[in-house]
């Protein structure tokens, strides 16, 4: 405590104009003190915001053709009479991701056949034909290759129908002891057999986002039918979802 009651006894014994300057030059070194981790702090915050940044959350996203909207994607009033099959366009969009799968889910009402191949771009008038929302101007689209191969998960042989349909296996207990529910309300899930390769074939979507970790991805959904198949007003209800693999 002696040199800090020298260093006092000798403080009062300055000028007021002393004094003044004394406690001015303690003031900045004291400010200096509190700056120096206070800018380290900033830096350290600098650092997690960069962290966060590249350790950003997946983006996974279902669209329809042209990369539009799902809304857009429209199944609705398919006819048999024009024909087997047809065809309908989407798309897997998304960021930072290196693999994904597709789910498709729907009701056995009608004894459709559902298969999704991979598509691109196409300048020839004979692919399948998506008008966009925006414009009259249509885009068309190729397969590309065999169809994805696809497994049920909750698949059961009906003896009476001769169709797969969905089991209980996935649905949560909705129903009281009795109650009966028809057989082909149950949804049948597929999942693609192996995960999908996220990479990017659009040129123009490339360009916009400018990120090397963007893609899309086109899809054909195929939708096909036998003989046995008629114009008899049933309704069917169909999912289409896309999973990040782990």
């Amino acid at each position: 405590m002696k040199p800090f009651k020298r260093i006092i006894a000798r403080f009062k014994k300055l000028r007021t104009k002393d004094k003044i300057m004394a406690v001015a030059a303690l003031t900045m070194t004291l400010a200096v003190l509190v700056a120096i981790p206070t800018m380290a702090w900033f830096a350290h915050q600098k650092e997690l915001a960069t962290m966060a940044k590249v350790n950003s959350p997946a983006k996974l996203s279902l669209k329809a053709g042209a990369g539009e909207d799902i809304i857009n994607f429209k199944m609705s009033g398919i006819d048999i009479r024009n024909g087997s099959p047809q065809d309908f366009i989407f798309c897997v969009e998304g960021e930072d991701i290196s693999r994904y799968n597709i789910q498709l889910a729907h009701t056995t009402n009608i004894n459709f056949t559902y298969n999704i191949y991979r598509a691109k771009e196409t300048e020839s008038t004979a692919g399948i034909q998506y008008i966009k929302s925006s414009d009259t101007n249509p885009v068309y689209y190729e397969k590309i290759g065999e169809a994805i191969s696809m497994s049920t998960v909750n698949g059961t042989a009906d003896t009476y129908s001769t169709r797969i349909l969905g089991n209980g296996n996935y649905e949560e207990p909705s129903y009281q002891d009795g109650d009966q529910k028809q057989k082909f309300a149950e949804p049948l899930y597929l999942q693609t057999d192996s995960s999908i390769q996220a990479n990017s074939e659009n040129k123009d979507y490339d360009e916009l986002n400018n990120d090397e970790t963007a893609f899309r991805n086109y899809y054909v959904l195929e939708v096909s039918w036998g003989s046995d198949v008629t114009n008899d007003k049933e309704t069917d209800m169909i999912y289409l979802t896309a999973q990040v693999d782990q």
